[in-house]
């Protein structure tokens, strides 16, 4: 009965005194409300922000731990192990860096020290920070001495991948070739291993077993898994090992290599004929193979620790009587070398499954360097604040041609450039480009030459080593694997190592005999000066 009205006529509620005092208690009344809800919406919203900030944490994987710079900056992400709910696991990522940013110091075991000058840009081109090549690499007659003692780190990253039934037989390629590449080029050299397994019906404890590998006693082991959080948001599963006499760290990874985008869309692709080359029945397996070291392995954080990256096919031998008489990666910093070969097709480069891969390179300098007004699009970021607007090595004819340059089953590289945001992105598009790697088989030979082309300058030779002398080869000055294959030669060939090779690309069959189990307990000495390659290509004796 007391009860008071929502709705009060405006005239009787001014004429009568007692609705002046009851309008009172009800603003009171609903001001005490007002404060009420306003305080519960506060909370809701501080609820609110906690859940976004707990969520965006837990998506990132973890919360970052600061650790000291004795672990080279590694971020160390603790999480639950996915096959057991109490076992911790150590997840890694390292963050993106600019090439010329990088200087890393000391880290832990010693796996990585990052020395020596920066790659900067200038007049929109690449070059080291304290000028052009130290020294000049193509000229002979310049030496120079070196007071450093700790050589460059290096890891060698190889794709053991076969999809079908004849996984077995490259199981036994493996288990025949690698083990010389461990004892008489690996360790020797102080060099890492990070093998990707991709090998139907086959296992990477049976690939540990048959490397003779060990478990290693450090604070992981092949039971626990580390996952390395790459550049491009995968993930990259290792397990751990040490080789037989301890000394090689190697990586063992479970894999799965993705197609391009463009086929992950539309499978049927994968079925088109491909043009003006024959990779035979195997193709996919073949094109997948050789296409990760264009895009995929510029991304694996692992690589951060480094100062080189390796890639050493599976069907690389090496012989033990010899060894190579230096420190490969020391001489290529000597050198100012940002890419090692053992193979260069001269003097016209390769044409075999090379179609339109000049195209790709135009569509890239089109899509970096100007402002599509139409679609709203920007340079990339690297563009910009580089002011890059062209190749750098455009009029050098080995970057304008559409050939293959290198060979490129023994290759060093820089892990600062070709990690470079840059570099990725150009990896990226030639990998996402259609019709590309599939329709016309493409391999990485046709990638290295044109991605150095385009931002080192004004010749990208000038950062090239030459390695082709350690090359076994059937005639001394051509290297060619193929060179007096079906003709009559002027000049009889002779053994394939005869000029001072120590490694031979022979696929399944072994020049050296069978590996006879011995690590020989041997590190590669650091070179006071630079190596001057002897070998003359000349395949005109053939």
């Amino acid at each position: 009965a007391n009860a008071v009205p929502l709705l009060w006529p405006r005239k009787q509620f001014f004429r009568n005194p007692n609705h002046c005092l009851l309008s009172t208690q009800v603003c009171l009344l609903g001001m005490a409300s007002i404060g009420r809800q306003a305080c519960y919406w506060v909370l809701c919203l501080l609820i609110l922000l906690s859940l976004l900030l707990n969520a965006r944490i837990f998506l990132s994987g973890s919360i970052l731990l600061e650790v000291p710079t004795s672990l080279d900056s590694r971020l160390l992400l603790w999480s639950t192990n996915p096959k057991s709910n109490d076992t911790p696991i150590v997840e890694k990522g390292i963050p993106s860096r600019n090439v010329q940013e990088t200087t890393k110091s000391e880290t832990k075991e010693g796996v990585s020290k990052k020395q020596g000058s920066s790659l900067i840009w200038k007049d929109g081109c690449q070059v080291w920070e304290d000028g052009m090549p130290r020294p000049p690499i193509h000229d002979s007659t310049t030496t120079t001495t070196t007071t450093t003692t700790n050589p460059p780190t290096g890891i060698a990253v190889t794709l053991a991948k076969r999809k079908n039934k004849r996984g077995k037989d490259l199981l036994n390629l493996l288990c025949q070739k690698v083990p010389t590449q461990q004892a008489y080029f690996y360790e020797p050299q102080g060099i890492d291993l990070l093998m990707l397994i991709e090998i139907d019906g086959v296992t990477h404890d049976q690939v540990a077993e048959c490397l003779e590998l060990q478990a290693p006693v450090v604070e992981s082991s092949k039971e626990d898994p580390v996952y390395w959080h790459n550049l491009d948001g995968s993930i990259l599963t290792t397990y751990e090992y040490r080789s037989k006499t301890g000394r090689g760290k190697v990586y063992l990874a479970p894999f799965e290599m993705q197609y391009p985008e463009y086929i992950q869309k539309n499978q049927s692709r994968l079925t088109e004929q491909m043009e003006g080359c024959d990779r035979g029945t195997d193709f996919e397996d073949y094109v997948q193979g050789t296409r990760y070291y264009s895009n995929d392995v510029l991304h694996l954080s692992i690589l951060q620790g480094y100062d080189y990256l390796l890639k050493v096919d599976l069907d690389i031998e090496f012989r033990g009587d010899q060894l190579f008489p230096f420190h490969l990666l020391h001489d290529m910093r000597l050198r100012g070398a940002i890419f090692g070969h053992s193979g260069e097709f001269l003097p016209k480069g390769f044409g075999g499954c090379t179609r339109n891969i000049n195209n790709v390179v135009d569509g890239f300098v089109e899509m970096a360097s100007m402002i599509n007004a139409s679609s709203g699009q920007d340079k990339p970021s690297w563009a910009r604040q580089s002011n890059w607007k062209q190749p750098c090595s455009a009029g050098v004819e080995e970057f304008d041609r559409g050939k293959d340059q290198y060979y490129t089953n023994l290759v060093a590289m820089s892990v600062d450039f070709f990690q470079s945001e840059h570099v990725r992105a150009y990896g990226k598009w030639m990998n996402e480009y259609y019709p590309g790697f599939f329709r016309y088989g493409w391999t990485d030979q046709l990638f290295f030459h044109k991605a150095m082309g385009l931002f080192l300058g004004p010749d990208f030779r000038d950062y090239v080593a030459d390695y082709t002398d350690f090359r076994c080869k059937k005639f001394a000055t051509c290297w060619f694997p193929w060179a007096g294959m079906g003709k009559t030669t002027k000049t009889a060939p002779s053994h394939f190592c005869a000029a001072g090779g120590i490694f031979h690309h022979g696929k399944a069959r072994s020049v050296f005999g069978p590996f006879n189990g011995t690590f020989s307990n041997i590190s590669a000495p650091l070179a006071g000066n630079p190596h001057v390659s002897q070998y003359q290509h000349d395949c005109s004796i053939i």
